[in-house]
């Protein structure tokens, strides 16, 4: 910059700012667009959230009766404690 002559270093200055100020401009733009954007869906017809609760108790039951089924499939079935317990205090 020491070689160049002021009016060439003024005017590459004056092009970046508005060049930068052009890109804060739309970037705000297309921000605020997406900002104000309504919802995809129809929200009247959304009915998902009364539901999900139920739906969540089931996947996760199904997961854990998998988890269950992969246990014992892996480990020979033995009796556990309590019948073993119930079955010596019988007459």
């Amino acid at each position: 910059m020491a070689g160049l002559p002021v009016s060439s270093s003024a005017s590459r200055n004056r092009l970046l700012f508005w060049l930068l100020l052009g890109t804060l401009l739309l970037s705000t733009g297309l921000n605020l667009y997406l900002l104000f954007q309504g919802p995809e869906y129809p929200a009247a017809d959304y009915q998902l959230d009364s539901q999900l609760p139920e739906l969540v108790t089931e996947v996760e039951l199904q997961q854990v009766r998998r988890a269950l089924a992969e246990c014992r499939a892996g480990h020979p079935s033995t009796p556990d404690s309590l019948s073993t317990a119930s079955a010596l205090n019988r007459p």
